[in-house]
C-alpha cells in the first residue's frame, strides 16, 4: 500500500486516522495532489495508492438546469475518483488516474457550505437548498477511510430545509446506522444507483451485486432512513424493454416504495470533450452504439427511447413522482 501525503495536509486528525490504519504503508510526502493525480503514473492495479490533500479552494458548483431536485442546488466535493470501475463513468474521461484522493479539511469545506446557506437565506429564499456528495467519488465506499458519514452528517442536520445526497453503489451502510445512534437523521438521503444484474454484471465492475443493495435499501427503509433510488444510467441494451421491466417489477415485489423518499432516472449522457475522452480510452465499449449526438450538442441515447423508458417507469411506480436530469 502506497499513500501519498500533502506536507500542508500532515497535521489534520483525518490524515493521523488514516496513517495509524495502514501503519505498515509506504508513506511519500508531496507538495500538491495534482502532482500524482493528474499524471498517469505506471501500473496503477499493481501499485495501489491513496491521497491525502488539503483542497485549498473548497467551493461549491451550481447544478446545471434540470439537474434533480428543483430549486437551488449546488455540488461540493470531499474526495475525488471511485474504485468501481463502471465502464460508463464520466470520471474516466476527467481523472488521469485511479488513485482516490481524500482531501482532509472538513472544516474549511464545512464553512463553505454554511457561508452560502446564509448567502442564500438572506436573500430570502426559503424553499430546499439540496447538496450533492457523491458526484466526484462514491463516498461510502471510501467511508471506512475517510468518515465522511460521521463528519457531515451531524453537520447539515443543523440546517432547516437542506438536504445532502450521498450516492452509491455500495452496499456499505454500518457507518449510516451507527452515525447517530441508529436514530434516522432528516437531512440526508441515502440514494442508491441501480441497474438490472446484466448491466451490473457487465458494466459496473467491483460494485455491490444488485442483491446486496436491495438488503441495504431495506435495512434502511425499515428504520425509517430517507432513501432514494436512482437509475442512472439507462443503458438501450439487447431486449431492454423486457429485461427492465422485469427487474422494475422485482424490485416492486421486493422493496416497500411508499417507504421511498425519490426515484431519479437518467440518461447514459455527456458532453462532447468527455465523449471523445472516454472513446480514447476505450475505443471498442459498445456503450458507444447506445448514444448519439443531439441538437444541444449533449451525446446521449435517443430521445424516444429515453421516453421508453421514462413511460415504464411511470407505469410501474404510478404512485411516485419521477425526477428526470437532462430532459
Amino acid at each position: 500500500m502506497l499513500i501519498y501525503v500533502e506536507k500542508k495536509a500532515e497535521n489534520y486528525e483525518l490524515t493521523k486516522e488514516i496513517l495509524n490504519k495502514f501503519s505498515d504503508a509506504q508513506i511519500l510526502w508531496i507538495d500538491h495532489y495534482k502532482n500524482i493525480f493528474d499524471k498517469k503514473i505506471g501500473n496503477q492495479k499493481l501499485t495501489p495508492a491513496i491521497i491525502i490533500a488539503k483542497d485549498e479552494h473548497p467551493n461549491l458548483l451550481s447544478v446545471p438546469n434540470n439537474y434533480w431536485y428543483p430549486g437551488k442546488s449546488f455540488f461540493f466535493r470531499t474526495s475525488l475518483n471511485c474504485v468501481f470501475d463502471c465502464e460508463y463513468c464520466y470520471l474516466k474521461g476527467n481523472f488521469k488516474t485511479q488513485y482516490p484522493v481524500i482531501f482532509v479539511n472538513y472544516e474549511d469545506i464545512q464553512n463553505e457550505i454554511t457561508n452560502k446557506i446564509h448567502e442564500i437565506r438572506n436573500e430570502w429564499y426559503q424553499w430546499q437548498i439540496t447538496l450533492y456528495a457523491s458526484n466526484y467519488s462514491d463516498i461510502q465506499w471510501l467511508d471506512s477511510l475517510s468518515w465522511f458519514n460521521n463528519s457531515f452528517i451531524p453537520f447539515v442536520e443543523q440546517f432547516d430545509n437542506v438536504l445532502m445526497e450521498s450516492r452509491t453503489k455500495s452496499a456499505n451502510i454500518d457507518s449510516i446506522l451507527t452515525v447517530n445512534n441508529w436514530i434516522p437523521f432528516k437531512n440526508t438521503e441515502i440514494s442508491f444507483s441501480l441497474n438490472p444484474e446484466k448491466i451490473i454484471s457487465t458494466f459496473e465492475k467491483w460494485t455491490a451485486p444488485l442483491q446486496a443493495r436491495i438488503k441495504a435499501i431495506n435495512t434502511l427503509v425499515d428504520k425509517w432512513y430517507k432513501v432514494g433510488l436512482r437509475f442512472l444510467p439507462l443503458l438501450p441494451i439487447d431486449n431492454y424493454e423486457k429485461i427492465y421491466e422485469e427487474f422494475l417489477n422485482k424490485l416492486r415485489w421486493e422493496i416497500d416504495i411508499k417507504k421511498i423518499h425519490s426515484i431519479f432516472i437518467a440518461s447514459l449522457i455527456y458532453n462532447q470533450w468527455d465523449f471523445k475522452t472516454m472513446q480514447k480510452k476505450n475505443p471498442n465499449s459498445q456503450l458507444w452504439n447506445f448514444v448519439k449526438l443531439h441538437d444541444n450538442w449533449l451525446v446521449k441515447i435517443p430521445d424516444e427511447i429515453f421516453q421508453k423508458f421514462s413511460d415504464l417507469f411511470k407505469k410501474t411506480f404510478p404512485e411516485k413522482e419521477i425526477y428526470y436530469d437532462f430532459v
